[in-house]
């Protein structure tokens, strides 16, 4: 599923117009017609209810308008809680005022403090509030009168319907631009935007209902549209197929280079993370102290002794051991549990640049490198980094809130600036590609919140570039499994203290069920999202999308 930026949105507004012979006040018809419609499907007894609809002064504003009209139309008791006067309004939003006054919905303007109290007295009698205030052209914090609206619904704690978009977040980082309204239900048009998959940004949205309001299906599908949710489809499509006459060659061979004193269970989950995902051959290359721990450990993964130094970290005397061992491999993983040792960096730098297979770089190994990322711009080989928001802070030298507030900047910025492929971790866990694609992933929950379950998740992707998946599918496919293994872990035993080694078994399972198709439900592309169709197409018959219109565009909607 396509998702888009607040700019990606101005320019279908545009071309939708410029190209398509829509008009500014179509969409807007259709907009306000799909926001009745969910509201309708919520809340069947409309004719009882008594609803707010707030709304700005920009596109947004005249989507509110349309859907108060609407629901007055619907025999709902409406009431507009107008931010500014007729005269303040953008041309598009004007013509929708002029309508909502014809059919005598009742309109408040709200122009100072002083008027709060009017407001709050008309929005206690509301049911529900519809939110139409800003859009995604918001760009900057909340203020004025616009922001005590806000303040004031959020006090209420009146169930609240978001047009287009919760009122103060941000469409591309989904965080609150100053403040920002809370809603159970977002009706989003065209598609569905970047921030509502994010962990601040998904708890602003509730439940998510995308509606194309008869944007050109070209406009929706453009290849410019980089940015997506990974579905179920996409991974089942990419993982390997096999018939019966395979065997462990032909499944491919990993190297996984982990291990230090006090932290052999990052290379033991790493490891059987790439077995159960299907890896034929899986070694563990490690200091030589730790093979009786690892080797009582791993039962099906074999071991390789590499030279330490005193402490049991990976030596630079170990860089042509490793080599030898990665010599007719098809991929490697470097990092779970191999410590800060310095010399451990040293060998990290001797090793990286001669490796001519793909490799997953993960854990201490990021924080080894960290201030040399140049190194992956000299690999010969492509790369998967897979930071969590900490890792990737130290690799951009930022901090780790910046990190938080631009997930799908911070992860292109890593994938494109290094000529890699990035998975920054954390939930809704962002993969992005050195060519600019980027997907975002739905699957997981709170059982993965435990230390190991990264290791796993190395080990996974390792596995599947091993089994020659490229490292874009590879990534996409082994977060997504991932998430799914933490989900049904939770499930199983509970979502607080499930280990990371429970995931480990149920991989076998879910790789089944995404090859065979099986129609268990897995997990949505959004929590309690869905599409719905078209109230308006290019085929209505309004008889207008042939003609030549020159309405400006819909632009930012703000």
């Amino acid at each position: 599923m396509k998702l888009a930026a607040a700019q990606d949105m101005r320019t279908i507004d545009a071309l939708a117009v410029r190209d398509h012979g829509l008009t500014v006040a179509q969409l807007m018809e259709a907009a306000g017609m799909a926001v009745v419609k969910a509201i309708g499907e919520s809340w069947l007894d409309l004719p009882e209810k008594t609803i707010g609809v707030l709304c700005g002064k920009g596109n947004n504003g005249g989507d509110g308008l349309v859907v108060a009209r609407l629901l007055k139309q619907k025999k709902a008791s409406v009431v507009v809680i107008l931010t500014g006067e007729e005269e303040d309004l953008s041309p598009e939003a004007k013509a929708q005022y002029q309508k909502a006054k014809t059919a005598k919905v009742p309109i408040i303007p709200l122009l100072d403090s002083e008027g709060m109290k009017t407001v709050r007295a008309a929005l206690e009698e509301c049911d529900l509030l519809v939110d139409a205030l800003f859009g995604t052209g918001l760009s900057r914090p909340t203020e004025g009168v616009s922001r005590e609206l806000i303040q004031a619904a959020k006090n209420l704690g009146k169930p609240v319907v978001a047009v287009d978009i919760p009122s103060g977040l941000s469409a591309d980082s989904g965080f609150p631009l100053g403040e920002a309204l809370p809603a159970q239900l977002t009706v989003s048009f065209g598609l569905a935007k970047a921030g509502f998959y994010t962990p601040i940004g998904s708890g602003f949205t509730g439940r998510v209902v995308v509606d194309d309001i008869g944007f050109p299906p070209p406009l929706l599908n453009a290849p410019s549209l980089k940015l997506e949710v990974t579905e179920r489809e996409m991974v089942q499509k990419a993982l390997p197929k096999y018939d019966e006459n395979t065997h462990k060659g032909t499944r491919g061979r990993l190297v996984v280079v982990a291990g230090a004193t006090g932290l052999t269970g990052a290379a033991a989950l790493s490891a059987y993370g790439a077995q159960r995902i299907g890896a034929g051959l899986v070694t563990v290359a490690c200091p030589e102290s730790l093979i009786p721990i690892l080797g009582a450990k791993l039962t099906e993964p074999m071991t390789a002794p590499v030279p330490e130094v005193e402490g049991g970290f990976l030596s630079l005397k170990a860089a042509g051991r490793i080599l030898h061992l990665t010599t007719n491999v098809n991929a490697v993983v470097i990092g779970p549990g191999i410590g800060r040792h310095r010399e451990t960096g040293q060998l990290l730098r001797e090793i990286l640049t001669k490796l001519t297979m793909p490799m997953v770089v993960d854990a201490d190994a990021l924080y080894l490198l960290g201030g040399q990322m140049d190194i992956f711009k000299a690999l010969r080989a492509p790369a998967v980094l897979t930071p969590h928001p900490g890792e990737a802070a130290w690799l951009l030298k930022t901090s780790i809130n910046e990190v938080e507030q631009n997930r799908v900047k911070v992860a292109k910025q890593i994938a494109e600036g290094y000529n890699v492929t990035a998975v920054l971790k954390g939930r809704f866990t962002v993969v992005a590609s050195p060519d600019g694609r980027v997907r975002i992933n739905p699957t997981g929950s709170r059982a993965l919140a435990t230390g190991g379950t990264g290791d796993v998740l190395s080990g996974i992707i390792g596995g599947l570039l091993a089994q020659r998946m490229t490292p874009f599918e590879a990534a996409t496919a082994g977060v997504y499994l991932h998430g799914l293994a933490g989900e049904r872990a939770g499930r199983k035993l509970g979502p607080d203290g499930a280990l990371a080694g429970d995931l480990l078994p149920l991989l076998p399972r879910l790789l089944r069920q995404i090859k065979e198709n099986n129609p268990e439900p897995l997990w949505p592309s959004h929590p309690n999202s869905k599409t719905s169709g078209k109230p308006f197409s290019s085929s209505s018959k309004s008889g207008s999308h042939g003609s030549t219109n020159t309405s400006k565009p819909r632009g930012s909607r703000k």
